[in-house]
C-alpha cells in the first residue's frame, strides 16, 4: 500500500504545522468528525508504541 502524503498539520501530539502528513483516518468525538493527521516523526512513534504493546501481548510459542 503506497502512503499519500500531503502538507498539512500534524493532530499527532508535535503539533507542527505546513509539514507532510498523513491521514490515519477520523476522529470521532460528540457526533462529530474531522479528519486525523500525523507526521513521519510522530507515526514513527506511534508505531514503535503499537509495536511494543503488540509483541507484550503476544502469547508464548507464537
Amino acid at each position: 500500500m503506497e502512503r499519500q502524503w500531503i502538507i498539512g498539520d500534524c493532530w499527532l501530539g508535535c503539533e507542527r504545522t505546513q509539514l507532510r502528513v498523513i491521514w490515519l483516518g477520523p476522529v470521532q468525538w460528540d457526533g462529530q468528525h474531522a479528519p486525523f493527521f500525523a507526521c513521519e516523526e510522530c507515526l514513527e512513534r506511534l508505531m514503535r508504541q503499537a509495536r511494543a504493546y503488540f509483541l507484550a501481548r503476544k502469547p508464548l510459542g507464537v
